[in-house]
């Protein structure tokens, strides 16, 4: 139960209506975590239980609070605990980077997250022979700004037991010399080696997160990832993947009521047969906590080139360099049983031809099993082709892309691919043909910030300042400011957050900006200044974390 309170003195957006600018009522009654009556300032206290305590916007705009349809919150608190590579321009600044973490920490694993080998002036991955600069006696792993791999040094191939002799598995990449040692770049499904014997294996259902860690690691972790969430004004999630490591993380959230966000959990593929033996045929979960689908992935990343993007080729490569993470059978197969169980599947697919698989395989589920109204995803869906699109909005397939990798490694594609590099996740192609514009982050991939990341799908500004693809592939505003709130809401089959509406979850956001109105670069710099979830605040920009709420 929550005091009944009323928010006046300044912009109401409730992201309704197509018209984004059409309804902006003076007040909003919130009350039992609900949003109880919106109109004005006389009609929504009259219509509150008891003295509704006033909160002045000042001139601030109330928003509904934010959806992020794709990130990873146990992998984002991660990132923000190790060393932070993401602005390194050398190997050399990795190393020093680094080695002044050895020094804090003597005895303890060195590690790091961020770097991107695109945009270092070295154009290649740190080797183990570099990152044994920092330390010989204590292992060292870096992952990429990608997620989907890590750099090791020597003590660490060794901890692990990669040798010339390990084979590279399916859907994985062990970097090797001309002798055949491993260099210490290890990608995508070869990530299970890393995660010792007791730990998280995927086998080539996906790149492997995890690094070994404690109760206590885990629980800090995810503290940070959904903090920086909150402070980003994100209160509902789809967390793409979901392994027994990360489902733990949120019990026990959930459990000792540290849980502070909504968050719709997609479980990855290669946990499809428990689930099936477990007879889960639909969603499964509440408010706060659901299990909501199946993750899959068809190939690797884009951004660590692992991407299989068909006849394009990669880095002058005029053949596919990249890799499926399945054979078209077996991914096929993942998508129909998914189906034929009922439960939505969110594959990961960056490449035309992997998209075409996943199309193709979504198409057949459907002619086996109708099932109307359960909807598919392709995650980030880089570089579909027009005809790819226009089977999307004909089978109801959802992209869920991240704009703001547009901004951060649209130069080095362009630099690489020329005008079809440009063409990376073409939301206004999306919006043209009827299908739904979601925008979401990726964290840790790009950081939690979707006024920000609304501005990149709208502009296709790179950070040179440069513009990615053509106009017509830019989204309009109306659907950029939807993708953050309402259509993210509805792809998680949700109607009570994502908008402002009677009887819906009293979700909010208080930012300093006008992202209606203001000037379209003004969005790129917006502040969240508060978060509230269900009625109370749970961030704010002079206090940060709220104390834990009872009963969520």
């Amino acid at each position: 139960m929550t005091d009944p309170v009323v928010f006046q003195g300044g912009p109401i957006r409730l992201m309704q209506e197509d018209d984004l600018a059409a309804d902006m009522p003076d007040a909003l009654l919130v009350e039992d975590g609900l949003i109880r009556a919106i109109g004005t300032f006389d009609d929504v206290r009259r219509a509150a239980t008891g003295a509704p305590r006033q909160v002045d916007l000042d001139g601030r705009t109330l928003l509904p609070g934010f959806v992020d349809a794709h990130t990873h919150t146990l992998l984002h608190g991660s990132g923000l605990e190790w060393v932070d590579l993401s602005d390194v321009k050398t190997v050399d600044d990795i190393v020093d980077r680094l080695s002044r973490r050895a020094a804090e920490r003597p005895g303890s694993p060195v590690h790091g997250y961020g770097y991107d080998q695109s945009l270092l002036q070295d154009r290649r991955h740190p080797s183990a022979r570099d990152l044994d600069r920092v330390t010989t006696t204590q292992r060292v792993q870096i992952q990429h700004a990608s997620g989907h791999g890590y750099a090791l040094n020597t003590n660490a191939l060794r901890d692990f037991g990669i040798t010339a002799q390990t084979p590279t598995p399916t859907g994985g990449r062990i970097d090797r010399d001309d002798r055949g040692e491993p260099t210490g770049v290890v990608f995508d499904a070869a990530c299970d080696l890393l995660t010792g014997p007791e730990g998280v294996k995927v086998s080539n259902h996906g790149p492997n997160f995890h690094l070994p860690s404690n109760d206590d690691d885990v629980s800090r972790m995810f503290e940070l990832g959904q903090t920086s969430l909150l402070a980003a004004g994100i209160t509902t999630i789809c967390d793409a993947q979901v392994t027994e490591l990360e489902m733990a993380a949120y019990l026990q959230a959930r459990d000792s009521g540290r849980l502070r966000m909504r968050a719709h959990l997609m479980l990855l593929s290669n946990k499809l047969e428990h689930l099936k033996a477990l007879g889960l045929t639909s969603r499964l979960g509440d408010d706060f906590l659901e299990l909501y689908g199946v993750k899959v992935y068809a190939d690797g990343s884009v951004i660590a080139r692992t991407a299989y993007l068909g006849a394009h080729g990669c880095c002058g490569d005029p053949t596919p360099s990249g890799y499926l993470y399945h054979e078209p059978a077996e991914l096929q197969q993942l998508i129909t049983t998914a189906h034929a169980m009922g439960l939505r599947t969110g594959t990961h697919a960056q490449g035309d031809v992997p998209i075409g698989l996943v199309l193709d395989a979504i198409e057949r589920a459907r002619a086996t099993h109708p099932r109307p109204g359960l909807v598919h995803r392709i995650e980030h869906c880089g570089f579909p082709t027009d005809q790819q699109v226009g089977a999307m909005a004909r089978l109801g397939v959802v992209p869920v892309p991240q704009p703001m990798q547009v901004h951060l490694y649209g130069d080095s594609l362009i630099e690489e691919f020329g005008d079809w590099g440009g063409s990376f996740y073409p939301y206004g192609t999306f919006e043209q043909a009827g299908v739904p514009v979601v925008i979401s982050s990726d964290a840790p991939v790009t950081s939690p910030g979707p006024l920000r990341a609304a501005w990149a799908a709208i502009s296709r500004q790179t950070a040179a300042g440069d513009v990615a693809g053509s106009p017509r592939q830019q989204a309009s505003r109306p659907a950029a400011l939807r993708g953050i709130t309402a259509a993210p809401a509805k792809l998680l089959g949700r109607s009570d957050v994502g908008r402002l509406v009677a009887g819906g979850q009293a979700d909010l956001v208080l930012a300093d900006t006008d992202p209606v109105t203001c000037a379209l670069d003004d969005l790129a710099t917006a502040v969240v200044t508060e978060t509230w979830l269900a009625g109370s605040p749970v961030w704010s920009q002079t206090s940060g974390l709220a104390p834990v709420l009872t009963g969520s």
